[in-house]
């Protein structure tokens, strides 16, 4: 396991942690944080991924030019709200493997479960996307928690050792917050945006088709289910988010509420 030697990375991360502790949403942290993590990187997009119990969650997504969201945006789709199953499941067989991180050169993975592979190539092509690398983070106990990932546009070559050297203080950052145990992480700082609800995948799906306009019959249709099942989901959505109507729902959302 490789430790954090450097002295400036090392205030990084004690300053990051303490941030944590005083109940600052990791994401705020990292954005306000980002011109370093992009310095020490080289990369020109990073996000961090965190496993509670069976679900992956995006925490967050940092980038130079904000060319990512404005994808999201186009196809309503919400960070929080990706659906990750096949990152997981593709990543946690990888690391379990042993290997030290996931290279390619396509961000599908991280968007296959959400997105037309049509519209990925796009954006990739739009843009010169270059490679993506996942490196895991792993608890106390050497238990996958989570992963980070680095995305680098025009042909820039990735630095693995200096990759590494994130990955390690990311680690140290928010290893001390999980619960190995109950397989999730304790303190609001790192509950997935602050008090934003854990969503099931079927629940990412129907909320972003709900963010996108669908009826309840188009939202069945597309997904293959009846119109009884969408509604139960629709009604667990609004009881984790507390609200009572799509209007409601909508109005978090434009808030800023799930990232």
């Amino acid at each position: 396991m490789q430790n954090i030697t450097d002295i400036d990375m090392l205030q990084q991360t004690i300053n990051i942690q303490s941030c944590l502790m005083a109940g600052h949403s990791i994401e705020a942290i990292f954005r306000n944080e980002s011109h370093y993590i992009f310095e020490e990187s080289g990369a020109d997009m990073g996000g961090l991924c965190l496993l509670q119990k069976d679900s992956m969650q995006l925490e967050f997504i940092i980038e130079k030019r904000d060319i990512f969201h404005k994808l999201l945006k186009r196809y309503h789709l919400q960070s929080h709200t990706l659906v990750l199953d096949s990152m997981r499941k593709q990543h946690t067989k990888a690391f379990l493997s042993g290997k030290e991180y996931v290279r390619t050169n396509s961000l599908e993975i991280l968007l296959m479960d959400s997105l037309a592979k049509h519209k990925i190539r796009y954006f990739e092509e739009s843009h010169v996307f270059t490679d993506m690398l996942t490196f895991p983070l792993y608890s106390f106990e050497n238990q996958l928690i989570g992963c980070i990932f680095f995305c680098f546009l025009d042909n820039i070559k990735p630095d693995i050792t200096k990759l590494s050297k994130i990955r390690s203080m990311m680690q140290t950052i928010v290893r001390p917050f999980h619960d190995d145990e109950k397989r999730t992480f304790q303190g609001k700082c790192i509950q997935i945006v602050n008090d934003i609800p854990l969503l099931t995948s079927k629940e990412k799906h129907i909320l972003k088709k709900l963010l996108a306009a669908k009826s309840y019959a188009q939202i069945a249709e597309e997904l293959n289910i009846s119109v009884n099942t969408v509604k139960t989901h629709v009604k667990h959505i609004y009881a984790k988010y507390e609200v009572k109507s799509k209007l409601e729902l909508a109005n978090k959302v434009n808030a800023g509420l799930i990232s």
